[in-house]
């Protein structure tokens, strides 16, 4: 065999596997829905029958019953924006979860007075473990007419801004706002109950506001009423509805970055004309191969 055939073939191995890599080496970053280790979200997708979306294009046009997921830790363009808000205008139900991130863009941008103060929330007295792992058990009324009784956060933060008519649960009395971060109770910082989750009817939709992230990863939408609560925030009215997370404003990985860029290809490959054209180009180059063999 010459040189050039085995150089080809060794390249064509080489790129197979890397393939093949990056197709079932799962993600670790934090909220990707191919991550199965404690900080991904795929067990919210697959109960929630979640798509991801890389890029507020792929929402489909006025969706009265699409609900968007957003974890916004990278902020967002203006143009992102408006396509956000002319979902939500249309009907949709924006579910904002943020902790330490860019949410407040959102909000600035939706004239929403409502913010995320991106301070940490502890609870020395009601906690799982740990002080910075509250458990809260304060809801709206609406929230407990759904058998929900405990929900529990990880590193979350609060709401601000809000009045209480829009809130929909909050933290226990015992809990309070970490303002400079020493892992104390100091004077002045305040004090539970705090606002961790709220809703807006913004026009012909809805928003729905919560201050922790964390209560979607795969640790964590298990424990206590945690996935009940979640289904509450989305499918209000009790419907089961089209679900998007978006995955273009979190942080990736170069695997990430690859798993998205291979999904497109496949994707492209898989239209019609990408399939006519690729039997065709399969049928030149074994005819001719077959004519130069006699």
């Amino acid at each position: 065999m010459r040189t050039s055939s085995v150089l080809l073939t060794v390249i064509v191995l080489v790129f197979a596997v890397s393939l093949v890599c990056v197709w079932f080496y799962p993600s670790v970053q934090d909220f990707m829905a191919s991550n199965i280790m404690w900080n991904g979200i795929r067990k919210f997708s697959n109960e929630f029958a979640a798509d991801n979306i890389e890029s507020l294009d792929d929402l489909p046009g006025p969706l009265e019953e699409g609900i968007l997921v957003a974890i916004p830790y990278l902020e967002y363009s203006d143009e992102e924006l408006s396509r956000m808000k002319q979902f939500v205008s249309d009907g949709g139900t924006l579910l904002l979860m943020d902790d330490y991130g860019h949410g407040n863009r959102v909000l600035e941008y939706l004239g929403i007075s409502a913010r995320f103060t991106n301070k940490p929330l502890l609870d020395p007295l009601f906690c799982y473990k740990n002080q910075a792992m509250p458990r809260v058990t304060d809801f709206a009324s609406g929230v407990k007419d759904n058998n929900i009784d405990v929900i529990m956060l990880n590193h979350a933060s609060t709401l601000t801004n809000i009045t209480e008519s829009e809130v929909i649960a909050w933290s226990s009395t015992s809990s309070f706002l970490d303002l400079n971060e020493n892992e104390k109770q100091d004077p002045g910082e305040p004090e539970g109950p705090l606002a961790i989750a709220a809703e807006f009817r913004f026009e012909k939709g809805r928003l729905v506001l919560l201050s922790d992230p964390s209560v979607a990863i795969n640790t964590m939408v298990g424990r206590d009423d945690n996935y009940a609560f979640i289904d509450y925030l989305m499918n209000r009215e009790g419907e089961q509805k089209e679900i998007r997370v978006d995955s273009s404003h979190l942080t990736k990985a170069p695997l990430d970055v690859s798993k998205t860029r291979l999904l497109d290809t496949r994707d492209v490959l898989a239209s019609p004309y990408a399939l006519l054209g690729i039997n065709a180009l399969i049928f030149v180059v074994v005819s001719g191969y077959l004519l130069r063999r006699g």
